[in-house]
């Protein structure tokens, strides 16, 4: 019984193992895919432009203009500048030597406003030399000059600004015969102005010493116009010197 079921066994095995072997070594078969046809239709989206000019219309919306009106005049000139730059720049991006170029002419360009703007092209402009009077007018000795015959000359060749200060020397002159001030050539104007002891006198000499320093250390301009008034200013402070 026990031989009859080894034999059994025995068989069944060598029956299944070519089975078996074939069944590993088969090559599946392809299979074509096959792609389904989408048969739902398309709707295109469309916009409402009524809806649109409505936001257009709102406030609340207009962000451009709401940024144009809180710009100054200033700040929409730099807005406009600055765009143009760009716009320069778009072409000449992909060339430095160009990029470098467009950089120097912006640069130039603020720096003349500037200078136009605040006048400060006196500091690059070398200023015209005025006829030399014959004495120092820094070191000068305000009791070794003619002023009748140096203020007629200068009137004459209307050189009003030398005049001025030829002027306000001649104060300082009979300031100092009156014995109000002492003169020094190394004193400055405060220094003389803190000598004089009657008020009257201190604050027309004040006035005057204004004047003069606006138009001699300040470039003030000054032409016939302006100077005859000035000269009569000082006629009348120094008639008050006794």
């Amino acid at each position: 019984m026990q031989r009859a079921l080894f034999r059994y066994l025995l068989v069944s095995l060598l029956f299944f193992i070519p089975v078996i072997n074939k069944a590993q070594t088969a090559k599946p078969k392809p299979v074509t895919a096959v792609i389904k046809t989408d048969s739902s239709k398309i709707v295109a989206s469309k916009f409402d432009k009524e809806a649109i000019s409505n936001y257009k219309e709102q406030k609340e919306f207009q962000y451009d203009e709401i940024g144009q009106q809180q710009l100054s005049l200033w700040d929409k000139f730099w807005l406009w500048f600055w765009n143009l730059v760009g716009d320069l720049f778009q072409g000449a991006a992909s060339n430095i030597f160009s990029r470098y170029i467009f950089i120097g002419l912006g640069v130039a360009l603020i720096i003349f406003i500037v200078v136009k703007v605040i006048g400060a092209e006196k500091i690059f402009t070398k200023k015209p030399k005025e006829t030399i009077l014959p004495y120092d007018v820094i070191t000068e000795n305000i009791h070794e000059i003619d002023y009748e015959q140096e203020l007629q000359r200068l009137v004459a060749e209307r050189k009003f600004r030398l005049a001025v200060r030829l002027l306000y020397l001649r104060a300082l002159k009979k300031l100092s015969d009156a014995e109000i001030i002492q003169w020094q050539p190394d004193k400055t104007n405060y220094n003389y102005l803190m000598e004089i002891s009657k008020p009257e006198l201190r604050n027309d000499f004040s006035q005057l010493t204004l004047q003069f320093d606006y138009i001699w250390y300040g470039d003030f301009p000054i032409d016939e116009v302006k100077f005859d008034p000035i000269n009569q200013s000082f006629n009348q402070f120094n008639n008050q010197i006794k």
